[in-house]
């Protein structure tokens, strides 16, 4: 149980921090089009193009001499790839929102950009939004077990499943039943 008090804090604080960073880059690449929408979509992609295990491995180098716990680390080299999928879903959803009859509408009567994204198109995009988070929770629990049992995520006083998994895995022919 202890193992899985860490793995979900890691997946739930990983999931609602990549949800929100991925919010406010997609809908800000999606509202204002154009140009802004260009250079936020290649700074996309060449974040696509940089390996998750990459960045955990230099996250753990960079931050092993300083005195910050493995935890802010790892949610750290979570959350800078994992908001990237959630910013481009949104950017799509913004885009199918963004020129409907009714946000045309507000606009005409004069209605701030911030009330507009607020009120009537992000409250569009919470259904796909409340999906992308159930797959993602997961996801970063896994992600977080896999590092652990390979050595790169919580240290081994710490409890977490990856890290039981590796333990278990050394007498899995002594003790099965453990």
């Amino acid at each position: 149980w202890m193992g899985g008090r860490v793995s979900i804090i890691i997946g739930l604080t990983g999931a609602l921090i990549s949800m929100t960073l991925g919010c406010i880059y997609g809908g800000i690449a999606a509202y204002f089009g154009g140009l802004v929408d260009t250079i936020m979509m290649r700074i996309v992609e060449i974040l696509i193009s940089v390996p998750y295990l990459i960045v955990v491995i230099l996250m753990s180098v960079i931050f092993d001499d300083q005195d910050i716990p493995e935890l802010v680390t790892l949610l750290l080299a979570m959350c800078i790839t994992g908001w990237i999928g959630t910013s481009r879903m949104i950017r799509a959803q913004f885009y199918r929102y963004k020129g409907r009859e009714y946000v045309l509408a507000a606009r005409t009567l004069g209605v701030p950009d911030i009330t507009l994204i607020f009120r009537h198109i992000l409250p569009n995009c919470i259904g796909p939004l409340i999906t992308r988070a159930m797959i993602a929770i997961p996801g970063a629990i896994f992600s977080e077990s896999f590092l652990a049992y390979i050595g790169l995520g919580i240290a081994a006083p710490e409890p977490s499943i990856g890290i039981l998994l590796s333990d278990g895995q050394k007498v899995l022919l002594q003790y099965p039943y453990q």
